[in-house]
């Protein structure tokens, strides 16, 4: 059951990666020349519309040397996203990010 679940939750990101895959390169390209607030806000939108949660986390970390994501980290600690987590899910966090990318 695990392994099915596992595969269906490559088939689904596979599907995104096809439909999406510009946002697909910003996501793994760090310091892209295209990357900014409004394209980063867009790209976690759209990520978490197509339930990919995790890759959000993954899209911060990869381009955590741009100031605007510099800057809207310091403002929420990880314990700050877990509380977030646990109280309104991963609405919250998107709420949170999208609010600090203004």
């Amino acid at each position: 059951m695990v392994g099915n679940r596992s595969g269906r939750r490559s088939r689904k990101l596979l599907k995104w990666i096809s439909r999406y895959s510009g946002y697909w390169q910003l996501i793994c390209t760090p310091g892209d020349e295209h990357m900014n607030m409004v394209t980063a806000r867009n790209v976690m939108k759209c990520l978490a519309k197509n339930g990919l949660h995790e890759f959000i986390f993954v899209f911060l970390y990869v381009h955590r040397d741009e100031e605007f994501i510099k800057s809207m980290l310091s403002f929420i600690s990880l314990d700050l996203l877990s509380e977030e987590i646990r109280h309104n899910g991963m609405d919250g966090i998107i709420r949170m990010l999208d609010e600090h990318l203004r």
